[in-house]
This record gives C-alpha cells, structure tokens and sequence, in this order.
C-alpha cells in the first residue's frame, strides 16, 4: 500500500510540473498575442492615415485638374 502511495504522488508531482508548464507556455502566448494586436492596431492607424492622405491629393488633383490651363 504504501508503495502505491509513494507511486501517486511521484505521478501527482510529475502531472503538477507538466500543468505548471503548460500554464508558463499560454502566459508567454498571451504575452505575444497582445503584442501582436498592438502592432495590428498600430498597423491599422497608419493604414487610415494614408487612405485619408491619398483620398486628400486625390480630391487636390480633381481640382487642379478642373482649373483652366494657362498656355
């Protein structure tokens, strides 16, 4: 009996260690995938700021190009 015993809780160690490290592995993820949208939203700003810039010159051109041409 108390080898059996002594048995389990090497197993209960052994599973402890392996949960403990699968829960350090989804705190680095957590980490990274956090990192990840921060960069996305980061991505995202810029991305707007040159459609605005564009959809600008855009409109820019169209009114120089309506403009009379002087020769």
């Amino acid at each position: 009996m108390a080898e059996e015993w002594k048995r389990t809780e090497i197993l209960l160690e052994a599973i402890r260690g392996d949960v403990k490290a699968v829960l350090e592995g989804h705190s680095v993820l957590d980490k990274k995938i956090e990192t990840v949208k921060d960069l996305i939203t980061e991505v995202d700003q810029k991305v707007g700021d040159t459609q605005k810039a564009v959809k600008e010159i855009g409109s820019e051109l169209k009114e120089h190009l309506r403009q009379p041409h002087m020769v």
